[in-house]
């Protein structure tokens, strides 16, 4: 199968992401922390068996066949960004995480010269458009770019920065204080 193919697959899961911003909405921030709680829990157990057993290994990019998967780390994040954030810092970190790098994820694996500018152009212009409808722009905006930004780092030192982890973290907190900030 190829990377691209591979991408394609692995981010339509990613996009089943998007059904956070309706499920906040209508079943409110405590239900969506107990649903998401049962999903992390087993997606763990999942892991585990994933880790094991190499079922379903399909799904995670080669270097994480021996690794946690990125999906644990979304999860993860999602869980504190839902949990220690107001609503529209988690819809910008939401959406940044699943849009941009999502669209983004497969822009990159076309391969032509400028493929990686692009990704990045997307990762901060379609989830900022799409905010549009839900959040304030300023703020959204400023987490669009950092989101960007902090998908760039990979290492820090000799350490791996997990981007499913780190965009949303980063997104909601930049919403929140940019938000915060103004009058």
């Amino acid at each position: 199968m190829s990377e691209l193919k591979k991408e394609i697959i692995r981010k339509s899961i990613h996009f089943i992401g998007l059904a956070y911003v309706p499920a906040y909405v209508y079943l409110g921030k405590e239900i969506l922390i107990i649903g998401i709680t049962a999903i992390l829990t087993f997606s763990a157990v999942f892991e585990i068996f994933r880790l094991r057993y190499g079922i379903l290994s399909f799904v995670v990019r080669e270097y994480e066949k021996e690794k946690i998967g990125a999906y644990i780390y979304f999860g993860l994040a999602t869980l504190i960004v839902t949990a220690v954030f107001p609503m529209e810092a988690c819809f910008a970190a939401i959406l940044i995480s699943i849009v941009g790098d999502g669209i983004g994820g497969i822009v990159k694996r076309l391969e032509f010269q400028h493929s990686g500018a692009l990704a990045t152009m997307i990762m901060v212009i379609l989830p900022f458009a799409l905010s549009l409808i839900f959040i304030n722009p300023v703020p959204a905006l400023s987490a669009c770019i950092a989101g960007a930004l902090v998908e760039k780092v990979e290492r820090v030192g000799r350490y791996y920065i997990q981007d499913n982890l780190s965009v949303p973290l980063v997104a909601a907190a930049v919403y929140h204080s940019v938000n915060y900030i103004l009058p």
